[in-house]
């Protein structure tokens, strides 16, 4: 079979391929049984339903999973699954409740999903507790870190962390700045995707939350606290109010004030043995 993760309160837009898998769908017995068992601990992971990978996003009038196994060959009762007014001319995502029944409804709404990943001879979990390769384990640290080149917004790029099952890279120390500098290092301005311009500065896990000049990290620590508070030089300065309010740091490993909106390049960070969840209000 394969691997199954649970990410919480994400929107269904979200790519869930940042992990390499699909949408999970009850597209065999084995799979059916093993999202029955995640949704039956909804009582400890505070939802009621989640979204499956079947859809009638490629033709109106059949629902089918990613892999292309049509809904009517799923091992699952067909009856009630669509209501009275079920409507061919619009987009619906097939749904599991946790009283384990599925169900056809609209797409937009922001809810749970489990993702899929089928298991190969190649798989296997790294050192840093993921089956991502794109993290590697720092000895001086302790701790995972993986760039994306991919530009980013900050808050895209916060999300993106989480749903790898890491953060935004916190600085808490000179010695962490170095192995974040280190790694930024290995990618030159012309490695960068989707033009983020600059592309001297890559976004890390703190903001000025209030816009008042109070920087904290992601994690609720003053960057005295969190252990790391080098600010480049004349920064943080608001550029002509340029809504510079999220957190960067430069290549030579100062940090800046930078606007959240602005895509840029970005760490992040993961402890080996941690998995962290999408906050419950995202």
């Amino acid at each position: 079979m394969g691997s199954t993760v649970i990410i919480t309160q994400m929107p269904k837009k979200m790519p869930f391929f940042v992990l390499g898998a699909v949408l999970a769908s009850p597209i065999n017995v084995a799979v059916n049984n093993v999202m029955q068992s995640i949704v039956n601990m909804s009582d400890h992971l505070s939802f009621n339903e989640v979204y499956t990978g079947v859809s009638n996003e490629i033709v109106n009038c059949m629902c089918q999973s990613i892999e292309g196994v049509p809904l009517s060959a799923m091992p699952i009762p067909m009856k009630g699954i669509y209501y009275e007014q079920y409507d061919y001319s619009k987009q619906y995502c097939l749904r599991l409740r946790v009283q384990g029944l599925y169900y056809a409804d609209r797409c937009s709404e922001a809810l749970p999903y489990i993702c899929f990943k089928k298991k190969t001879a190649e798989l296997r979990v790294t050192e840093c507790g993921t089956v991502d390769t794109g993290y590697q384990l720092n000895a001086k640290t302790g701790h995972c870190y993986k760039f994306h080149e991919y530009a980013m917004s900050w808050s895209l790029a916060y999300l993106r962390c989480v749903a790898e099952g890491g953060q935004l890279v916190v600085i808490n120390s000179a010695a962490e700045a170095d192995v974040v500098k280190a790694l930024f290092a290995k990618y030159p301005a012309k490695s960068i995707k989707k033009g983020s311009e600059p592309v001297n500065v890559i976004f890390v896990g703190f903001r000025d939350l209030n816009q008042s000049n109070v920087w904290r990290t992601i994690n609720g620590q003053s960057l005295e606290e969190a252990g790391y508070a080098n600010w480049a030089a004349g920064e943080p300065n608001n550029v002509i109010n340029q809504k510079q309010y999220h957190g960067a740091m430069y290549r030579e490993g100062g940090l800046d004030d930078y606007n959240h909106d602005v895509p840029a390049p970005f760490i992040c960070e993961k402890h080996p043995h941690n998995i962290v969840p999408v906050p419950n209000n995202c």
